[in-house]
């Protein structure tokens, strides 16, 4: 693709999930937005080349063309956490962009990134019986889990796609059964049996549900929501209506968490590393957050 752009132009390596979403986005149109906001463009197609290398190479920012999964991907592989990373959310949920606070038309936000503008977003890592695997949103078992297992893989806009999920999310708390649960955190420690377990970084988990009404994705706190059986009648007239009211459950918080479960597949953000296995699961904050472009006033790019 030819480049008539200023050779110091700022360079933005475009990680692109190319089947992000219920309406794809091509390669050829996420560049030339990005170029037309005088941007330099490299290219990376999520899942198919190499993201590790395309880390390591020479660049000014980081453009993630997808959803939560590609975003998560990046932040927890960037080594180098100064460079920044400019959000195009093209999935279904986008709940780490809404966290953030950047919406929209992906379209716009090009032209209001500046690289001196960015907010925070923590990384977390987990240890597991699948081993060590970084992740962003959350870790849980039960109900949500339970619910990504028959939501419609074919749903026509994002809208219908958090419809569809929230409805599987309510038909699961409303048939589950209770399954034995231990949480270490800190100086609270809890045991017993519970239908849902979720460790979360940010508020969103699964189809935007804001299960933790108070959560920053940058305080360097896990929100543990739980869910035990006595709650399952007032979580179930919530899900009613997700979006009109806070979450009726409680949640602690933790820099470090301890989390047992012998009996449900643990997930890590939107997938199990491993189905076949459960068992005790720890997480932690990485120390280093990633940079997050945050939208501002549209620039408006001058003609040489």
């Amino acid at each position: 693709m030819p480049d008539d752009l200023p050779l110091d132009a700022p360079v933005a390596l475009v990680v692109h999930n190319a089947d992000a979403g219920t309406d794809p986005v091509p390669r050829a149109e996420i560049e030339a937005v990005i170029r037309a906001a005088g941007i330099r463009t490299r290219y990376c197609a999520h899942g198919e080349d190499d993201l590790e290398g395309a880390l390591a190479s020479s660049f000014d920012l980081i453009v993630c063309a997808g959803g939560d999964g590609t975003l998560a991907h990046i932040a927890s592989s960037l080594g180098n956490t100064e460079r920044p990373i400019g959000v195009l959310p093209l999935g279904g949920s986008n709940n780490i962009a809404h966290a953030l606070g950047v919406e929209g038309d992906w379209r716009d936000l090009p032209r209001q990134w500046s690289l001196s503008r960015w907010t925070k977003l923590d990384r977390c890592e987990a240890d597991g019986p699948w081993g060590r695997h970084g992740f962003v949103e959350a870790v849980g078992a039960g109900s949500l889990t339970q619910s990504f297992e028959h939501v419609d893989d074919e749903p026509g806009t994002p809208s219908e796609k958090r419809s569809n999920g929230r409805k599987a999310f309510r038909t699961a708390l409303e048939y589950a059964e209770p399954f034995p649960c231990r949480i270490e955190a800190g100086d609270w420690n809890w045991e017993g049996v519970c239908l849902m377990v979720e460790i979360m970084s940010i508020p969103y988990a699964g189809p935007r549900l804001r299960l933790a009404a108070d959560g920053d994705p940058a305080d360097g706190l896990f929100d543990i929501v739980l869910v035990r059986l006595e709650d399952r009648i007032e979580m179930l007239g919530w899900c009613e209506a997700p979006d009109d009211a806070p979450c009726p459950i409680e949640t602690r918080r933790a820099s470090m968490v301890k989390l047992s479960v012998n009996d449900r597949p643990l997930r890590l953000d939107d997938r199990s590393p491993d189905d076949r296995l459960s068992g005790v699961v720890t997480v932690r904050f990485r120390p280093q957050p990633v940079r997050i472009l945050v939208p501002g006033e549209c620039r408006t790019q001058e003609k040489a």
